[in-house]
């Protein structure tokens, strides 16, 4: 099976580490602003901000490999999950931003795509690339019957036998 991860927030920390740097709470939802494009634009130059974030899942497989919104250089994420020993890391590729993952997923034929954001995971499903939604407190108010709250291979596959 093709599973690929989204990074931030299903493997890795990224939310506490904001808020931790920019001396805030975590938002019960992620919005567009001003100061969060601001932030980002700050954050895109600094590397020990991205190799730094810690663990938040480890998967207890190998997955086919990663696709995130990251607008940064690859070699960062690599860093982070080489450091973590997050297992996986041959294929990574980010999008930017905002960008859409699904051709990619598509292109890579990824069979499960796990991600936080539920746009993505709506977009997903509307496109035919089967994804669970990771629970994240940015996301409690969807309900779905697609959440999961590990990366354990069982509960994935268990979870994808009942719904696909």
């Amino acid at each position: 099976m093709n599973i690929f991860l989204d990074v931030d927030d299903v493997v890795l920390k990224w939310q506490e580490a904001y808020a931790s740097r920019y001396k805030c709470e975590i938002p019960k939802r992620w919005r567009s602003s001003k100061m969060m494009t601001e932030r980002l634009s700050e954050l895109r130059k600094d590397k020990e901000f991205w190799v730094n974030l810690e663990p938040k899942h480890r998967p207890n497989f190998i997955p086919a490999g990663f696709v995130s919104a990251r607008s940064i250089p690859v070699q960062w994420t690599k860093d982070a999950m080489k450091k973590h020993n997050i297992p996986g890391r041959s294929t990574i590729i980010h999008v930017d931003w905002g960008e859409s993952k699904i051709d990619i997923l598509k292109e890579l034929k990824c069979d499960i795509f796990i991600d936080d954001r539920y746009k993505t995971f709506r977009e997903c499903q509307k496109n035919g690339v089967f994804c669970l939604l990771m629970d994240a407190s940015h996301n409690q108010h969807v309900k779905t019957k697609y959440r999961i709250y590990d990366l354990d291979i069982e509960n994935i596959l268990s979870l994808w036998r009942k719904l696909r």
